[in-house]
């Protein structure tokens, strides 16, 4: 078989968090690298937000992080496409304005506002960041030189609409849940991320594979010549995917691998 480039989403495809990669999971990933074919990460998460454990430490060749503003093979960065300056100020003032809560993501650093932040505690995902990158966590307004890729937001106390509105020309907005989304530079997707790799490394598009299961993995479901959705997978993630496997604690990769003769 030709080899083949199979790209994996993180959360709630490859790990749940709190929960361990399935064996299965790590097994598939292993052989069909043994194989011969290429496997990468391609995520929402910027970069620094990729563990090592319990996901890196698995093996990959490469990462694609941020929805596609980042990018390295066998540990060299391919590609960066971080905010300009004037982007992260838009969104910062448009934030502040509607008392959003938010953080912007880099690939060194996580920012976050210390005028909409009172407290850590008030918010598990904040507590979480903090705990996982205790120096990686920098106040916006401590720092002279931001360096992000994209920002999510929870607003909590305000129509989330009106942010989307205000920032959607210059952005794509991933909505998570209500009030909950990814604001990511309008061009730049998990798509555009794996078409990027892709030209770099000389692979072509009918020899790629995404594995996803939610709202921010439809354009690569889409993009790639095979599309699989996990079991556990959104509605939307599902109607764009060309293959459903089993849910993610279901060995979902692993048969997903199995159905398409990467084993």
């Amino acid at each position: 078989m030709k080899r083949k480039a199979v790209f994996f989403d993180i959360d709630g495809t490859l790990y749940e968090q709190g929960k361990p990669v399935e064996e299965s999971a790590i097994e598939a990933i292993r052989e069909i690298r043994r194989k011969g074919h290429l496997a990468f990460i391609c995520t929402g998460r910027s970069r620094v937000m990729v563990p090592k454990e319990p996901v890196l430490s698995i093996g990959f060749d490469g990462v694609v992080a941020s929805c596609g503003t980042y990018g390295e093979y066998d540990k060299e960065t391919l590609f960066h496409y971080p905010l300009s300056k004037e982007q992260y100020i838009k969104m910062i003032t448009t934030f502040r304005k509607y008392n959003a809560m938010y953080i912007l993501e880099g690939t060194e650093y996580i920012y976050y506002d210390e005028e909409m932040v009172n407290d850590f505690e008030n918010d598990w995902y904040l507590r979480h960041i903090n705990t996982m990158l205790p120096h990686n966590f920098l106040p916006v307004q401590k720092v002279s030189d931001i360096n992000a890729c994209k920002a999510s937001i929870h607003a909590r106390n305000v129509e989330p609409e009106e942010i989307y509105r205000s920032l959607g020309e210059d952005f794509e907005v991933l909505e998570h849940v209500f009030g909950v989304a990814e604001f990511v530079p309008k061009g730049f997707s998990k798509a555009k991320g794996i078409e990027l790799m892709c030209e770099k490394l000389g692979i072509g598009l009918e020899d790629t594979i995404a594995v996803g299961d939610s709202i921010n993995d439809v354009d690569m479901l889409k993009f790639a010549k095979i599309g699989v959705c996990m079991g556990n997978g959104s509605v939307p993630a599902k109607e764009c995917a060309d293959y459903i496997t089993t849910g993610i604690h279901e060995d979902g990769i692993y048969h997903a691998m199995e159905h398409f003769g990467l084993l």
